[in-house]
């Protein structure tokens, strides 16, 4: 039986309270006008400025309400006469730090309550006058406005978990700085605004001038899979205000951002965003009505129905996502529908609907704070997924064991416990040796592994090569270090243990198999099923999850079904029309169909295959053989600068939806702009495209008349199992959901696999270490290019780069190349270099670093010289799962100039 409320009086007012608030906690909830200079709202309390106090009957002296616990029968006063002149007496103190005070624009907290007590004095002490800290893109550090209250640095080190920032020198020299007490920029600040969030005089602040906002408006970030709450703010003048702020209600941030969903959603103001829409004739483009482009592009799609294939968008709502694959089933007639999962996770969709039936991360974040082992395979979350690098610094410091596993040293390896540096390539053979040292050892769950799984003496015996011996040999990693890593995830010292991968592993030509390779792993320890326990795909865009939820998939509809008989039925029931019945073609064969004439026309939605597919001189060959690409976009990017139609988009802060982030919670995304010029949301383009062709090929039931997302959102969920008991009326109301939510009283879903697998029991697949890579160093190109993401740019940099801020940070392609390397070949840091490989060549400029081996360089695949990392990049495949070996490919380096 939960606890009674504890009831008090504040005020004169009456309010009730759960056990454990504190006082400030009732003033709050009462909206009361309280000072609370030193209490972050998402913090424990400080304690220190003291403006808190209030009068408790029977109680002497004014304790301060932040760490004064509520007690039933409390009569509180905030107001008290002699309580009001001693509180004016600490803010008139307070001010004496922060000079000037109140001419200075957006003071905060200090100045509200100073005015709500009617003084406006100002204090003036030249000895704790410093210069203005300007260094950072987004924010300045002016001390001269600090009151020392700390919150800055609780935000940075307890709440990030960075430590920039603390509180440097002794008495009235005191003050906020940096190790060395250098510049913020010279720092290892990340730019994620959690000070300027937490900071209530402005001392910290957005270089952005003050606005008045209009109004604030709760949605989900825009850029990685982690999902993070974010409040926007709309500008008197219609604009996004610079800083977004976190919502701290929301359960995947846990309110915290990193700086791209603070700071870079900006991007929705470009000055080169496209809002009208385009024809391109006789090589130019001509702006035209909404009726005449989509009557353009009708025309040429239809006339090639049988030879069609489309790209839905992981950047798009689920809402949107379903329209697409909808569109090209029910009315282009064919199951050829991918997205960019296939080029991020596809190996991991693939692996583990085999072995598992679900390839969706198991568990939820809470479980990364609450396991007592955690294993960061191929991925750095503190460049891709800062928030959750947050979760597992967190979890490390209450006693985690943490395992990094990764050719390249990253941030993580600062706080892992055992760092396995493998060559690149041989994953399988490392995870395989991991498991056998389960097996050999004793340490495997057997009750799990019999009552919950099945082909376990078929991949035991394929385990037999693998020795730690041969594992040594094959992947560089001391056999002590593999031994104890898969000990320690086996037996954790307590809870369970959580394995993550990223596309530091799925990006191969076997990337299937090490997957399988992982999820073999998982089941023989039985790490999954129950709290702190689990594996993790990490979703690189904001709703990959949501797209392959949606059906944005050749090999299946939405909720992964299959195309069986009683499926397809379903689906034409609602409908009006039967989907095909046979598979599609994935991404990577579309290309190919574009060039043998098999594809002759295709419908893009938010994406750019021109920056991310592999080898872009093919790609480019490829596309400009199309006799119609139809492109729907906020920019004119290298992809639309091949389209013949162009459709202006809504972007993610003018439209309605929902995301659904890696750990499965479906969340709502609201409109707080209205589209620029005639851009529309994807939903509208697409469903009038839809009728259009549908009118013109004169199929039944179209289907396609809808006047909300909403609309959208409760068919497909009649679709999905697991999505039956979600609507945006019910996220609007409780927040986020994790599927599955088979019914409207369903809770959701925090971790998978309690009971049962979707398949019944899970099977163990053998699989084997083939051929390290399709392409290896030789005498020609003698360096391995390993590629991924950096902090301050996402994907290819279609939106990073339009943020100056951002740009600023990391404004050129900065290649990765070991000491011995660059001194070896007379290269200094920055010196200008150009990578060359079989099939293309960029300029870059030298960045010496033991993060990556002597003979491996690693470049960031974002745009930020004349062309992308993928005009280096192999296009050989994983013949499972069709993604390309991004991963690994040879290179030879020249300087510039030489």
């Amino acid at each position: 039986m939960a606890d009674a409320v504890v009831s008090l009086t504040i005020d004169g007012t009456s309010v009730a309270v759960q056990p454990g608030a504190t006082v400030l906690d009732a003033v709050n909830q009462l909206g009361l006008p309280l000072p609370q200079l030193c209490k972050d709202p998402d913090r424990p309390a400080l304690g220190a400025c003291r403006t808190c106090l209030v009068k408790v009957e029977g109680m002497r002296g004014f304790p301060a309400s932040c760490h004064l616990p509520a007690r039933d029968g409390m009569i509180v006063s905030t107001n008290d006469p002699e309580l009001v002149r001693i509180r004016r007496g600490v803010l008139d103190l307070t001010c004496g730090m922060a000079t000037p005070a109140f001419d200075r624009p957006g003071f905060g907290q200090l100045s509200d309550a100073c005015a709500r007590l009617g003084f406006f004095q100002r204090r003036h002490m030249p000895w704790r006058h410093v210069p203005v800290d300007d260094t950072k893109s987004f924010f300045i550090l002016d001390r001269d406005a600090c009151i020392l209250c700390g919150r800055c640095t609780v935000a940075c080190d307890d709440v990030q978990q960075i430590g920039a920032i603390a509180l440097l020198g002794r008495s009235n020299s005191t003050k906020v700085g940096v190790f060395g007490d250098d510049s913020l920029a010279s720092s290892v600040c990340t730019s994620c605004g959690q000070c300027v969030a937490a900071c209530p005089t402005g001392a910290i602040r957005p270089k952005e001038a003050p606005s008045p906002f209009m109004r604030e408006v709760e949605t989900t970030c825009p850029y990685c899979g982690v999902g993070c709450g974010i409040r926007l703010r709309v500008r008197a003048d219609g604009r996004l205000a610079l800083m977004a702020d976190d919502v701290p209600t929301n359960r995947s941030s846990l309110g915290m951002l990193c700086v791209k969903g603070r700071f870079g959603t900006g991007f929705v103001h470009a000055a080169d965003r496209i809002i009208h829409p385009m024809v391109r004739r006789d090589g130019r483009w001509h702006q035209v009505s909404w009726d005449e482009a989509l009557d353009t592009a009708a025309d040429g799609l239809a006339r090639h129905r049988g030879r069609f294939g489309a790209l839905a968008s992981a950047k798009a709502t689920n809402e949107e996502g379903y329209i697409v694959q909808k569109f090209v089933r029910a009315v282009m007639g064919t199951n050829n529908i991918d997205h960019c999962a296939r080029l991020c996770h596809s190996p991991s969709v693939v692996a583990m609907l085999r072995s598992l039936g679900s390839g969706a991360t198991s568990n939820s974040y809470d479980d990364y704070e609450e396991a007592g082992c955690l294993m960061v395979v191929g991925s750095d979350p503190s460049s891709n997924h800062p928030v959750i690098a947050v979760r597992l610094r967190r979890a490390v410091s209450r006693g985690a064991r943490l395992i990094v596993i990764n050719p390249k040293r990253i941030e993580l390896c600062d706080q892992a416990d055992l760092w396995l540096r493998q060559r690149p390539g041989t994953d399988v053979t490392l995870f395989n040796a991991m498991a056998r040292v389960i097996v050999d050892e004793g340490l495997a769950n057997l009750e799990f592994v019999r009552h919950r799984t099945e082909g376990l003496e078929a991949w035991r015996e394929s385990l037999e090569p693998y020795t730690l011996q041969f594992a040594e040999q094959v992947t560089g990693v001391p056999q002590e270090q593999i031994a104890q890593a898969a000990r320690w995830y086996a037996r954790p010292a307590f809870a369970g243990s959580c394995l993550m991968w990223g596309m530091g592993i799925t990006q191969h030509t076997n990337g299937t198999a090490n997957v399988h390779a992982l999820v073999n792993l998982s089941l023989v320890a039985g790490q999954m099923g129950f709290p702190g326990s689990g594996i993790s795909p990490l979703r690189g865009q904001n709703n990959v999850q949501g797209c392959c939820d949606a059906g944005c998939l050749p090999a299946h509809l939405p909720g992964y079904q299959g195309y069986s008989p009683e499926t397809l039925n379903a689906f034409e029931a609602v409908w009006g029309i039967r989907p095909p019945d046979n598979a599609g073609m994935a991404l990577t064969d579309m290309i190919e169909a574009c060039l043998d004439g098999s594809i002759r026309a295709m419908y893009m939605v938010g994406e750019n295959p021109l920056l991310t597919e592999p080898d872009l001189h093919h790609a480019t060959r490829a596309l400009s053989n199309l006799d119609c690409l139809v492109v729907q976009e906020l920019f004119l990017h290298e992809t639309a600068e091949l389209a013949h139609v162009f459709l202006p988009t809504a972007a993610f802060a003018e439209k309605e939806g929902t995301f659904t982030n890696s750990e499965r919670r479906v969340q709502r995304v609201r409109k707080a702009l209205d589209p620029p010029g005639e851009a529309r949301p994807d939903w509208w383009i697409t469903s009038e495209l839809a009728r259009r062709i549908a009118d013109k090929l004169g199929l039944p039931g179209a289907g396609f008349h809808y006047t909300h997302s909403a609309e959208i959102f409760d068919e497909m969920a009649r679709l999905v199992p697991f999505l039956g008991g979600i609507s945006h009326e019910r996220l609007d109301r409780e927040g986020g959901i994790q599927w599955p939510c088979p019914t409207s009283d369903h809770p959701g879903t925090r971790f998978l696999f309690a009971e049962s697998f979707p398949i019944g029991k899970a099977k163990f697949v053998p699989v084997a270490q083939t051929a390290e890579a399709a392409e290896l160093p030789d005498h020609d190109y003698p360096f391995l290019l390993n590629t991924g993401r950096i902090l301050y740019h996402w994907h290819g940099g279609t939106l990073t780069r339009r943020v100056q801020g951002l740009l600023e940070l990391a404004p050129r392609l900065e290649v990765a190349i070991n000491p011995e390397d660059a001194r070896r070949l007379g290269i200094e840091e920055g010196t200008p270099i150009r990578l060359i490989s079989r099939r293309g060549e960029l300029i870059g400029f030298a960045q010496p670093t033991d993060a990556v081996r002597p003979g491996e360089i690693f470049i960031p695949f974002v745009k930020l010289a004349e062309s992308g990392a993928n005009i280096l990049t192999n296009s050989a495949f994983d013949p499972f799962a069709k993604i390309p070996e991004y991963k690994v490919c040879a290179i030879r380096i020249e300087r510039v100039g030489a």
